[in-house]
């Protein structure tokens, strides 16, 4: 193939460049010593970074939160329905489940404090060991618990009628109000489990509402699904938080591959 040259520097053959309109990428496979010759001939030299940063909105935060609970409710529905809890999850409420104890306490199996260690619903003086159980049945009585806590939400949600989402109410710090999301939870765990406890009045109540509840859900999850499609930063944002294990902040910035996709992308920061 034959090469002609331009200012200097060889092109092959019918490639033609615009001095005044092509713009060239600092980030292309031009050194910076041809860059900078070409810049004072008139070329544009643009940053990748300028084009590619972006930073988190406060609308971001809240539709991050939104989404992260509607994995986490995917995520436990099966296990709940079959009436198991994970060891040590947190139930909003009620607090963490110890599986071998079968029961809900305000401490994590294991936690320290003092020199002591928190199991099975008490404080030990030597670090307990690993359960024995993964995940478990809850007792009646814990399940008792469950369905005390499912009926004063109830009650906090027919106080709040502006109360539409899946997500934590944003009245949670009054004590009340913690989300649709949670009292199907506490639906789910005590329908997996009527072989062993005979559900009271609140359970009755839920069941008549689950079928709004999952209405509730589903526009929540197309509310998401619309924000991520007309907001290519947000995708990225999300991807790097479920990598990262850092939360969605508003202020954060990340900086992706050229254009608005979210594939190939690498981020300069993120956090809170």
């Amino acid at each position: 193939m034959g090469l002609t040259f331009l200012w200097g520097y060889p092109r092959f053959g019918s490639v033609k460049l615009n001095a005044q309109s092509r713009l060239l990428r600092s980030c292309g496979i031009l050194r910076w010593s041809t860059l900078g010759l070409l810049a004072g001939s008139g070329v544009s030299v643009v940053s990748c970074d300028s084009e590619s940063t972006y930073v988190a909105t406060a609308d971001d935060e809240k539709m991050a939160v939104l989404e992260q609970k509607l994995d986490e409710l995917d995520t436990r529905r099966a296990q709940f329905t079959q009436g198991y809890v994970l060891h040590n999850m947190e139930l909003p409420g009620l607090g963490f489940y110890h599986a071998d104890a079968q029961d809900f306490f305000p401490f994590r199996y294991g936690q320290e404090q003092g020199g002591k260690w928190f199991a099975n619903g008490e404080w030990v003086d030597t670090q307990p060991p690993a359960p024995e159980k993964s995940m478990s049945h809850p007792k009646p009585e814990a399940l008792k618990k469950v369905e005390e806590v499912l009926a004063r939400e109830q009650e906090a949600l027919t106080q709040q009628p502006g109360e539409t989402s899946t997500a934590p109410s944003t009245v949670h710090h009054h004590g009340s109000g913690m989300g649709i999301g949670n009292m199907m939870l506490m639906y789910w765990l005590l329908s997996g489990n009527r072989g062993s406890y005979v559900p009271g009045p609140a359970f009755q109540r839920a069941e008549a509402s689950q079928q709004s509840w999952q209405r509730t859900m589903q526009a929540d999850r197309q509310k998401v699904s619309s924000y991520a499609a007309a907001n290519p930063g947000y995708q990225r944002l999300v991807q790097q938080s479920r990598t990262s294990g850092s939360s969605v902040r508003a202020g954060a910035s990340v900086r992706g591959g050229f254009g608005g996709g979210s594939s190939g992308s690498s981020f300069r920061s993120f956090g809170g």
